[in-house]
């Protein structure tokens, strides 16, 4: 989707492909590497940030706690988190709505606390490097082969809904997962 609503991004992304890759090279576990394609990093946290797969979570305190903020959380209580929300933040991103690859190279890994796209801690996704490495990989193959692009009125017509994962919607009234 970001691809579509930015081709520039996606004609720079192709461009950094071709340099890399080759227009009809086999793209290699090494390629994936922030400092090797450094764009292509930076697409994929940009639609992390903007679009996380698990929009809002709960966690239940197992004992009596405290937050970063000092806010004392007794054993028991539910807290809710969104790393939609937080992707969203302009104190931590400026121009927050904006996909901006850039703000990612050169590439620091995010705190997983402030970033929980993947979770954190003892609860972090074991499959995270695994799902980076192959979400690169399928994005690198595609566009050596296509580009995207919507057609006219299409972006209009599309909405997030929330559920259980993130979920893309080509009707405003959500009525495409019917």
């Amino acid at each position: 989707y970001l691809l579509c609503t930015n081709p520039e991004i996606q004609k720079k992304l192709c461009e950094e492909i071709d340099r890399v890759v080759g227009v009809n090279g086999k793209v290699m576990i090494e390629h994936t590497a922030p400092s090797v394609m450094p764009y292509l990093n930076g697409i994929v946290y940009e639609t992390l940030r903007l679009y996380p797969p698990v929009p809002e979570d709960v966690k239940v305190a197992l004992r009596d706690d405290v937050l970063p903020n000092n806010i004392s959380i007794a054993k028991g209580t539910s807290v809710s988190f969104s790393p939609f929300a937080m992707g969203r933040d302009e104190e931590r991103y400026p121009n927050a709505l904006k996909c901006e690859p850039e703000r990612w190279i050169p590439f620091k890994s995010p705190n997983l606390f402030e970033f929980p796209v993947f979770q954190a801690g003892p609860r972090v996704c074991l499959g995270m490097n695994m799902a980076l490495m192959e979400s690169k990989i399928v994005l690198v193959s595609l566009l050596q082969r296509y580009t995207f692009s919507l057609l006219p009125g299409e972006e209009e017509k599309i909405s997030h809904a929330l559920m259980l994962t993130m979920s893309l919607c080509n009707k405003k009234d959500l009525t495409s997962h019917e």
